[in-house]
Formats: C-alpha cells, structure tokens, sequence
C-alpha cells in the first residue's frame, strides 16, 4: 500500500474505514455522552448506511480497506498479537487480562478483533473464562468499547509519504490510535514508510501532547492547516512541524485556532477544501479567524526544527497564496443563517472530495448540496439517518491512504 497524500483533492485511490460493529450495541442513553455520543444508534441501519457510502466510494474507483482485516492479518502473529494485547491493556489499565485475551484460549482470532473494538465485560470475561466475578463487577467493563471508530480520520493522518498517529484527546478514543498505528507499523502493506509522529519509538516528551487527523488539513506538497481547537493543542502543533519538516517535503504548517468546543471539534467541521482554490466553510467560525502562526524550518543542534512566526496575513490570503489562484469559498446551506448552524451540526460542512470538485456528503445537508452545485461541484449524497449520530461526515470516517498525484 503505497502512501501518498499531497493535498485534499486530487483522485482518491485508496481509503481505510471501520464498519462499524458490537462496540455500537455497548451504547445505551445512559452511557453515550460518555462515549461521546449524543444519541444512541440502532446498528442494523447504520451499517447499511456504511456498506452504500463504501458501495459509492468503489463505484468511484477507489481502493476501500478495513482495519479489522488488516487487525485480523496481525493477531494471527504470537508475537505482535501479545504486543497489541499489552497496550490495549495497558492503556484500558487492566494488564491482569493481557494473558487471558493474547493466549487465544478464550476466543478465537476473529472474537478477539471484535473484542478490540467492542470491549469486553466482567461477566463475558468470567464465562469464558471461568475466573470467579466479585460482587457488583457483573456489569462493568474490563475494557470499555470505542463506538466512535467509524470514525478513522482521527486516529492517523498521512501527510505526504509519512503518517502522523493522533495522540487523542479524550481516553475513551485512545484504542483507536493505538489499532491504527499497530497497523502501520507492523501489517507488511505498510513496510517501508515512516511514521512522522506518535510511533512507539517516539521519545517521552511527546506522550502529553493530544492532535486528531480531523484538525489536520494538507493544502499542498509543502503546506499543511492544523487545526488548534477543542483536541488538537497548540503545542502539539509546533512538534508536528518539526517533525514533518525531517520526514517529508512539507515547508510550511498553518495553525488555525477555532473554537474549543464540542460543536466544532476539529478543523474539518467547519472547513473543507474541495478543489485547488475552492473551500467549503462554516461562515460564522472561519469568517472570525484570527491569530494564525505559521511554523518554518529551522536549524538547531539537534537538526531540524520548527520556527513560530505569527501570520500578518487574513486567512483567505493564505489560502490564495498556498494555492496560486483566486479562491472560491462554499458557505454550509449557502450562507443561510437560518439553515448553516443546522447543517454544520449534521456534518453539511464534512465533506470528502474523491476527485477534484467532487465530494461525498450527507444527503440531509441539502441546502449545502445546493450550494456546491451552483459552483459546479458534484456531489456523491450519503443516506445518514444513523452514522450521523455520533457527530462526524464522510470526511471523518474516512483515513485516506494515497491520492493520485498532479
């Protein structure tokens, strides 16, 4: 699997997604804002719903692979399966089931995957594997699910040739980074590329500090947004771009402060681009924009790192000038105050181009449709009802893995 992604538009030719599975049928109204949800979905839908939007992505040509058959592959290995184990537990603190769960005695290697995501509880652990439950453990989990893994922009992002592993913001979504990593380092589709940031062998300093993909936003072969925001700190940034600017051509990285709430988690909410000089945007969030810091290259003695310059520029002439061309900027529902707020909240904003001027989007999001149709955009429309739910677009539940290259 050849890595390449050197800007949001060009033709998407390969993809990675999480169907989504029994880590679903863990949520109930109780413990959903827990797990980050804001309503509970019902599964049989909703995996429809994602079997169509990967249906449409292929109708386009695009290379669609799973996470789960890329886990499957490496938990038939001893070894890597018992290092998977082991930080999985360590990160869910309960090593005492590392030996339970990695000697496959209890489950087989698809149960396993499918634990990965969907958790296991005390009473599952004790049926299978006949260790004695204290009283009130019956219900609890031992390892929580991670429902929002359908959502696999937020655990890795690749930029250029090289990855970044997210470091996620809150610890119900931190399995999710670790599955994905384990993937790229260690499945034989991945041999051979570099991981710019968050691999297991990055120094300590690193750990603290928190970025999810979708605040990540590549312009171009030299440019990058990073979106300051609800997940993504400003300090993580300013490692990134170090990083980046060793293990890749990228020149420049743009951080862009937005909000810091849950309306607006990540950057990709409230601003997409869609071809070479045309962003779709969320007016009221990014005609606000201020305080942009760019980081450059430097040289200091420990090699390369990065230079923060505050920006004299407005954004969209950053925007003009990263792209080499006049831009055109899609507001959600076309600027209609009355529709935007809503349609920012169903994702209208979230969308993914395949191709340049071609997006999928939620199909709800209809006054946004309208409005990149009137520009010339076609749009490839999502049934939404349930993948909606857990606040994230086609954008979101996609980690794009290589782009055709202009």
């Amino acid at each position: 699997m050849q890595l390449q992604i050197s800007n949001e538009y060009d033709k998407l030719e390969a993809v990675l997604v999480h169907r989504p599975g029994q880590e679903i049928e863990r949520l109930t109204h109780e413990n959903m804002s827990q797990f980050l949800f804001e309503d509970v979905p019902y599964l049989r839908r909703m995996v429809e719903e994602h079997d169509a939007f990967v249906g449409k992505m292929r109708e386009q040509n695009i290379d669609v692979v799973y996470l789960e058959n890329y886990l499957l592959d490496l938990v038939r290995d001893d070894k890597t399966r018992r290092l998977i184990i082991e930080q999985v537990c360590q990160a869910a603190m309960v090593p005492a089931i590392v030996d339970d769960l990695a000697s496959l005695k209890h489950w087989n290697e698809n149960e396993l995957v499918e634990i990965l995501f969907a958790g296991v509880t005390a009473t599952e652990f004790a049926n299978a594997t006949g260790q004695r439950l204290s009283r009130g453990d019956e219900g609890r989990f031992l390892l929580p699910p991670v429902p929002n893994a359908y959502f696999s922009r937020d655990p890795a992002v690749v930029v250029g040739e090289a990855a970044i592993s997210s470091k996620m913001h809150y610890r119900e979504r931190v399995r999710e980074s670790l599955l994905t990593r384990a993937v790229l380092e260690h499945h034989d589709a991945f041999k051979g590329h570099t991981i710019a940031y968050g691999g297991t062998d990055e120094p300590t300093e690193d750990r603290p500090f928190t970025v999810e993909g979708g605040d990540v936003i590549i312009l171009s072969k030299e440019s990058v947004l990073i979106g300051a925001s609800e997940r993504t700190r400003s300090e993580t940034i300013e490692l990134i771009a170090a990083k980046c600017f060793q293990d890749s051509n990228i020149r420049r990285v743009y951080e862009i402060p937005i909000p810091t709430e849950r309306a607006f988690m990540h950057l990709d909410t409230v601003f997409t681009v869609i071809d070479r000089g045309m962003v779709l945007t969320y007016a009221p969030v990014m005609h606000d924009i201020r305080y942009i810091h760019r980081y450059e290259p430097t040289e200091g003695p420990n090699g390369a790192g990065a230079k923060r310059v505050t920006e004299d520029r407005a954004f969209l002439t950053v925007l003009k000038d990263e792209f080499g061309c006049d831009v055109t900027v899609v507001e959600t529902a076309g600027g209609q105050e009355q529709f935007a707020s809503r349609e920012q909240r169903t994702d209208g904003t979230n969308a993914l181009a395949v191709a340049p001027k071609t997006v999928m989007t939620y199909e709800r999001n209809e006054r946004t449709i309208t409005a990149l149709e009137d520009h010339g955009v076609t749009c490839i429309n999502v049934g939404d009802s349930e993948l909606v739910r857990g606040l994230g677009g086609p954008r979101c539940m996609t980690m794009p893995l290589r782009r055709a290259t202009t």
